[in-house]
């Protein structure tokens, strides 16, 4: 039977010795650097939080002007930026501490006004509402007589004129008011947990559960990445971008909690503690967590390849039916009170997204294939990447970095308007420590801000551009990293395994 030592290594954790030497290995900068990095960071940081301000104050509601493009993606470069700063400084207890405080900052101003690039989170405290009114979330759409009880005067500014067979503008606040639900079911448990727990009113309940959900992320994050003997401040990566101040701090977007459920599974699966647990245990807590991350949103099941694919010990068949599990008893109350009812309004949001007519994707359309054609290739492209994640070496490859690969390239083949999808595929970056993947994410800014706002120049090249500029930036980390490797005297694969044959210290 293989040591506890040795299955850390084939998940990809260094052994405790390493993972102490990488903690301590002093920096490339001196300390005066390191402090003026420090100094940096912290006017970084304000720069981040005048930044968001000025977001959450730009004219209107979803349509603005194109000044709210620009102080995203300036929002963008200084998050980054002041994220590098943090990695670099020193002391390190001191650039730790302001970590935690910029990401408490970031959700606080968040916290001051209201949604921004989204209107979600209004669906998601009507849905709330409705479940603890006792009725199933999949039986009627908003505007259904049967709910007319359930409204009131903050989601249906003009009831009445809701009512009409020609509902008036801005009735309510929800949008596709006529459509059944779209979020699944454990989402609909966080919605309804929400309604009941104590908070701020309306708009703010939401946004401070979210908050809090995203701080959890963060939390996680810094301990997996001390686990794997790298620097916890990498979390800022995503702490300090759109991603948490906007696209969860404002805008509550429930996609955070399907990032953290899904970090919680690859966590379990790796930890080293649990390595020395029964493994069927241990699996089937993974899938669990895995199931319920698909139960908030569908796109995590991305992820099941990744982690059913790590060799014997992972038990793929026990990860799977315990994923399955999950997902088929939070579907079944649903399924027994409205039958098919449960798919919501999923088939119409792949027409409205283009995804049905194969419109939706935008490189492939760039180069020139749609319709049938470019559904195909997008199919191709996930099969032989999920090809190589099944054949992929656990040494080489861990599970984070694979699935990284099945989320980015169902991205880049996708390439989705909203920008929250992208929090999951953050979080997996800076785990995975590919960080270029971070441009795949914020390429959608551009597409979706587009959608509501008049720019300047072509709105389509616009959005094939963002999502190019990105994909160039993967690829050419790619390949820089190949040569680094190459010119330093053949592949990790052939020197990885010499290292169990090290002494655990010294």
């Amino acid at each position: 039977m293989p040591s506890a030592l040795t299955t850390a290594e084939n998940q990809g954790i260094p052994p405790p010795a390493a993972g102490r030497a990488a903690r301590s290995r002093p920096g490339r900068l001196g300390r005066p650097l390191r402090l003026a990095a420090l100094i940096g960071a912290a006017v970084g940081l304000a720069g981040v939080l005048a930044t968001q301000v000025a977001v959450q104050h730009q004219p209107g509601f979803l349509v603005s002007g194109p000044a709210l493009l620009y102080l995203t993606m300036l929002w963008w470069a200084l998050g980054l930026i002041t994220a590098a700063l943090l990695v670099l400084a020193a002391p390190r207890r001191l650039a730790v501490a302001l970590l935690l405080a910029a990401t408490v900052a970031v959700h606080a101003v968040a916290l001051t006004h209201g949604p921004r690039l989204s209107d979600d989170l209004y669906r998601y405290a009507w849905d709330g509402r409705v479940q603890a009114a006792g009725i199933d979330p999949y039986h009627y759409g908003p505007l259904a007589p049967e709910l007319a009880g359930v409204r009131d005067g903050w989601l249906f500014p003009d009831s009445a004129g809701c009512t009409a067979d020609h509902p008036r503008p801005h009735c309510t606040r929800l949008n596709y008011p006529r459509a059944h639900t779209i979020y699944p079911p454990v989402a609909q448990a966080y919605f309804t947990a929400v309604h009941f727990l104590p908070g701020p009113p309306r708009e703010h309940k939401l946004q401070l559960y979210a908050s809090l959900t995203s701080l959890a992320l963060v939390g996680l994050l810094m301990k997996m990445l001390a686990a794997r003997g790298r620097d916890p401040r990498l979390a800022a990566f995503y702490a300090l971008t759109p991603l948490a101040g906007l696209d969860v701090g404002s805008d509550a977007h429930v996609d955070v909690l399907g990032a953290l459920l899904a970090l919680s599974a690859i966590a379990v699966l790796t930890s080293p503690t649990a390595a020395m647990s029964p493994p069927r245990g241990r699996v089937w807590r993974a899938g669990a967590l895995l199931g319920a991350a698909v139960a908030v949103k569908l796109y995590p099941v991305l992820l099941l390849p990744a982690m059913a694919g790590r060799g014997r010990r992972t038990r793929p068949v026990s990860l799977l039916c315990a994923a399955g599990a999950v997902i088929g008893l939070t579907y079944l109350p649903h399924v027994l009170a409205v039958g098919t009812g449960v798919l919501g309004f999923l088939p119409q949001y792949l027409n409205v997204e283009g995804y049905d007519q194969g419109s939706r994707f935008l490189l492939l359309a760039g180069a020139g294939i749609h319709g049938t054609a470019a559904k195909a290739v997008a199919a191709g492209v996930l099969a032989a990447v999920t090809a190589a994640v099944l054949r992929s070496d656990p040494d080489l490859v861990p599970v984070e970095r694979a699935a990284l690969w099945l989320v980015g390239a169902a991205f880049l083949t996708a390439t989705p308007a909203q920008p929250w999808y992208g929090i999951l595929l953050a979080a997996l970056a800076v785990l995975a420590g590919r960080l270029e993947w971070l441009a795949v994410t914020a390429a959608a800014y551009p597409l979706y801000i587009s959608l509501f706002t008049s720019l300047p120049g072509d709105a389509w090249t616009l959005r094939v551009g963002s999502y190019a500029i990105a994909a160039i930036i993967v690829l050419a980390a790619a390949l820089t990293r190949s040569i680094r490797r190459g010119g330093a005297g053949g592949s990790l694969g052939r020197r990885r395994p010499f290292r169990r044959l090290l002494p655990e210290s010294g």
